[in-house]
């Protein structure tokens, strides 16, 4: 049963903020993290069961028994991000009036004292989201490491944002935000990657605050599969990327059919730029938008204009390119447009993400 006990004078402001750890299986650091916290002062420990096998029933509903301590069960494993979705809207249903809600993991690699640190970093940046971020100095696992540092590339290429740890799961949200997050898609471990793109494209860039990096026993006891969930991971990055690819095979194949019945590198590129149209609304609607408030600076209407310049400095470049290769080189037009155009498709995702949708980040 689940009571709120009155905490220390020193803790009180921890008091209004709860922890959230979902957990696959039962970790032998389980109980000592949990017993830390609330030692720590924490109004709330939300725990959620994520289908574990009946022989870690017992050491579950022993935590439950702890003051402070609210435990919920997955019937079957339904995966990470449906684990926390279910714990933010036990938060919000339980405890609508804290401050905010801290997420950790069950298996050892967030101490206490870094969801502590977490934590006053919230209460003291109460409109902030804040990020626990490692350093991954020392002993790490090489499969951590590498993955680690290529999502790191990726998603600052994909953003904008130059995230240090995109992966980690230690993180504290204002509680009038779970709202919102608990409507975006994923089920497992690629919601914590679409919540942080969310964010970042919302203007909402999180607050980086330096924890630990702790792998135990080569870090055996986690859940990830480095090849489907970073599959999951890298799919979500590539939705930001996926609306310039599908314009630009429009581009590609109204360009084709233009010079194959005129044989004119400029008509060609005109037609071509039809595609464009495309690209705008998409983009708009589905990659850089995402509820942002565009910079004050940059007015919304503008972004059209803006738009329209880009098309213009991009065509130009690529009319050039292409004319450059076909003519003083001897390329094949359609090859010579292949290599350009994916050229100088990087410049202009990285100049729409910058300028022509500029984002505003909400301090």
């Amino acid at each position: 049963m689940f009571n709120l006990m009155p905490t220390p004078e020193s803790s009180l402001s921890m008091a209004a903020l709860a922890v959230l750890i979902p957990a696959r299986r039962y970790e032998p650091a389980l109980t000592p993290l949990v017993d830390a916290l609330l030692a720590a002062g924490l109004g709330a420990i939300i725990l959620v069961d994520d289908g574990s096998p009946a022989e870690d029933r017992p050491a579950f509903a022993g935590l439950a028994d702890k003051d402070r301590v609210l435990l919920t069960h997955h019937a079957v494993n339904l995966g990470k991000g449906r684990a926390l979705k279910t714990g933010m809207n036990c938060f919000l249903h339980s405890f609508p009036d804290f401050l905010g809600l801290i997420t950790a993991d069950a298996d050892g690699q967030h101490t206490a004292s870094d969801i502590v640190r977490i934590g006053e970093a919230l209460l003291a940046h109460p409109q902030r989201v804040v990020l626990g971020s490692r350093s991954f100095a020392g002993t790490v696992p090489l499969r951590s490491r590498i993955g680690n540092s290529l999502t790191r590339q990726i998603f600052r290429f994909a953003s904008g944002e130059p995230i240090h740890d995109t992966q980690s799961g230690l993180r504290g949200f204002p509680t009038k935000l779970l709202p919102e997050l608990l409507t975006l898609d994923g089920e497992r471990y690629e919601y914590e990657m679409t919540v942080l793109a969310h964010l970042c494209r919302s203007g909402l860039t999180p607050l980086e605050v330096p924890i630990a990096t702790v792998y135990i026993d080569n870090n055996r006891s986690s859940h990830f599969d480095p090849v489907r969930d970073s599959m999951r991971i890298y799919f979500v990055l590539l939705r930001y990327y996926a609306a310039s690819l599908l314009s630009a095979v429009l581009d590609f194949a109204l360009f084709a059919i233009v010079y194959l019945m005129t044989h004119s590198i400029l008509a060609s590129l005109i037609a071509g730029r039809i595609s464009s149209l495309a690209n705008y609304l998409l983009n708009r609607r589905f990659v850089f938008k995402h509820g942002a408030v565009l910079n004050a600076t940059l007015p919304r209407r503008g972004a059209t204009w803006r738009y329209a310049l880009l098309v213009l400095a991009i065509g130009t470049l690529s009319y050039g390119g292409i004319r450059g290769l076909a003519v003083n080189l001897q390329w094949n037009v359609l090859v010579a447009k292949a290599v350009v155009d994916s050229l100088l498709s990087l410049a202009s995702f990285s100049a729409q993400r910058t300028f022509v949708f500029p984002m505003r980040e909400d301090r």
